[in-house]
Formats: structure tokens, C-alpha cells, sequence
């Protein structure tokens, strides 16, 4: 577990047992946007599929190694420095290394904030 305390897994979701929700820092938003995922070993397209202060869930067309640092592009709303923080073989979880202040300064209202 990390400081935030996000269980990193690979190679099935994050834990959707019971008390998973209340461990979450941050509400989540269902959201369908284009991304780009910036990576030591290259770019690739990507599907945001929701976001919070804390981090994003993305489906992406290639593995990423699981801990790897990696930038979330989002057109809009610029570049957000993350970690991967779980993987499976279609998607993955990434938590923003930023603060959530700075996270929320660029997402404005678009996020719900809080718990």
C-alpha cells in the first residue's frame, strides 16, 4: 500500500469488496475522453474512463509496467504527471503525483471534490 492508499495489483482490477469504496480519498467521475499516455517507452492513444483529484482509470490498447511513471495528455486540460498503479490486461489505474489542489485548479468544476 502507498501513502495514499491505493492497493496496487496487477493483473486483475482494483478490489471491489466490500470497504473498497471507503477507502477511496476521492470521488470518481465516469467520463469517455480521448488521452495520450506519455511513458519512457513512447506515447500511446488511450480512453479515459473516469478521473478524480487522486487519479484516472484509462483503457489502453498496450501494457504498461505496473509503478512505471507515466503522463496523462488530456487536451483540455493539459499534462498530469502519475504512476501506474494497477494494471490488467485492457486497462490500467494511474494516481496523479500532483496535489489535489493542483489537479482541481485545471478541472475547475468538471471533478467532484471530497470523499
Amino acid at each position: 500500500m502507498n501513502t495514499r492508499g491505493i492497493i496496487r495489483s496487477q493483473g486483475d482490477r482494483p478490489r471491489t469488496d466490500v470497504g473498497w469504496a471507503e477507502r477511496r480519498q476521492f470521488r470518481r467521475k465516469a467520463v469517455i475522453w480521448a488521452a495520450k499516455l506519455e511513458t519512457d517507452h513512447g506515447v500511446f492513444d488511450c480512453i479515459t474512463l473516469d478521473l478524480s483529484l487522486g487519479g484516472a482509470r484509462l483503457r489502453c490498447s498496450r501494457s504498461i509496467a505496473l509503478l512505471e511513471p507515466a503522463t496523462l495528455v488530456l487536451d483540455k486540460f493539459g499534462k498530469f504527471p502519475s504512476e501506474v498503479v494497477w494494471t490488467t490486461p485492457t486497462e490500467i489505474g494511474l494516481q496523479f503525483t500532483e496535489s489535489p489542489e493542483q489537479v482541481a485548479s485545471r478541472f475547475g468544476d468538471i471533478l467532484p471534490l471530497g470523499a
